[in-house]
């Protein structure tokens, strides 16, 4: 823990700016769900090429954590997420400008790229200058400014599209962007790392030989995944060819959802400091969260309450639930590991977002659009079903190694 600067300073210069661009990585998440009526009418695309091209995103975000690890241990989180930030506002300025499919693809990939370091950088800087026992509370904060930008992707999003379009909204993120990465350069203090030389080698072998790793992954990636790929994209498709919804009213149940998804982030940073006193681990926390993604992943699977925001608010709530799986996975590891423990988690569940992402336009796209160019609901249903078995047979794995490691 670096101790150079007083609490508010460090707040003002470090978590404030960090926690920026993390709200511009959530806004970038999530604006496809509002705009996918816009794509479908100007580039006239399919549930595929939706997929495929909300998911690229995803897939940029993946591939680039176990690097943005190395980087993070190796040059501190300021360095990497002023250049990171530029590369991201880039991105959004080459959205702006697209004229097909493919161009919107490839610069959805490098926002992607872009904002990869947002979170991870944050929770690096966090483990650096604080107190271990406040990390809980502070990536949820972290974890606030994200669903914040969420928020903005729903209503006031909807709004500005309305008024101004989509490609000059993407202009106006791109000024975000590079806004942020100024500040950073500005104000955010450079010497923040403290950590020795490693081989780094070494400490992925470490990382991906850990039980406990193995453990956490594939419930952590399939349940934070499902959640990333509905949140996404497909809630706003489900609610407007399933729940028979307007655009309007589809967005403000999208409202709905990312405010709860807000209040759930903000209970999983507070509630783990609360319950420790009662000897309950952050791991059991994250398995409760989780089973409450499965029980609104249900109603959504069997079209339960369609039109009810409950299967929304379940949904919102434990969407970020695997966020204490990173917290309590760092405190297994040196300090020196932070950024590549975390990256490494982060893999995992941004991969399986991309995949599950495309895998539900790819399944939906195998039945024909209804004549007013819409799926048909059993789309929906067959593919939110794949991913409801997935969960349950993550969650069986995870009880098996636990009970395993226990016996041993």
């Amino acid at each position: 823990m670096n101790n150079k600067l007083n609490v508010s300073q460090k707040f003002f210069t470090i978590l404030l700016p960090f926690c920026g661009g993390y709200f511009l990585s959530y806004l970038f998440r999530s604006t496809n769900a509002v705009i996918a009526p816009d794509l479908v009418s100007e580039f006239n695309t399919n549930a595929q090429q939706l997929g495929i091209l909300t998911s690229s995103y995803l897939f940029a975000f993946a591939v680039f954590q176990i690097p943005l690890g190395i980087l993070l241990d190796k040059y501190g989180a300021r360095k990497v997420q002023i250049v990171l930030m530029i590369f991201a506002g880039l991105g959004s300025l080459m959205f702006c400008y697209g004229n097909s499919i493919l161009e919107l693809t490839i610069a959805r990939a490098i926002i992607g790229f872009g904002v990869a370091g947002c979170l991870m950088s944050t929770f690096k800087i966090i483990t650096v200058w604080y107190n271990k026992n406040n990390w809980p509370i502070l990536f949820g904060l972290c974890l606030s400014s994200g669903g914040l930008g969420a928020i903005v992707a729903t209503k006031p999003l909807y709004f500005i599209v309305d008024e101004i379009g989509w490609r000059s909204a993407f202009f106006i993120l791109a000024l975000l962007c590079f806004l942020i990465s100024l500040i950073i350069l500005i104000v955010t203090p450079e010497n923040e790392s403290t950590e020795e030389e490693q081989n780094i080698l070494f400490a992925l072998k470490e990382i991906y030989s850990s039980k406990l790793f193995w453990r956490i992954a594939p419930l952590a990636g399939i349940s934070g995944g499902t959640a990333l790929a509905i949140q996404g994209l497909w809630a706003g498709e489900w609610l407007r060819d399933v729940a028979r919804l307007t655009q309007n009213d589809a967005t403000n149940m999208l409202l709905i959802l990312n405010i709860s998804l807000l209040i759930g982030m903000i209970i999983t940073g507070f509630i783990p400091n609360i319950l420790k006193r009662f000897k309950v681990s952050q791991i059991d926390i994250f398995l409760f969260i989780t089973l409450i993604l499965l029980l609104g992943h249900s109603l959504l699977t069997f079209e339960i309450m369609p039109v009810s925001p409950i299967p929304w608010i379940l949904l919102g709530i434990s969407a970020n639930g695997a966020i204490l799986a990173y917290s309590w996975l760092n405190t297994q590891f040196p300090i020196s590991y932070a950024g590549k423990v975390s990256t490494a988690l982060n893999l995992s569940l941004f991969l399986c977002g991309f995949i599950l992402q495309y895998v539900i336009g790819w399944i939906i796209s195998l039945w024909d659009r209804n004549p007013d160019n819409t799926y048909p609901a059993i789309s929906y249903s067959v593919s939110f079903g794949i991913l409801f078995i997935l969960q349950i047979i993550c969650i069986i794995i995870f009880f098996s190694l636990r009970s395993k490691s226990n016996s041993e």
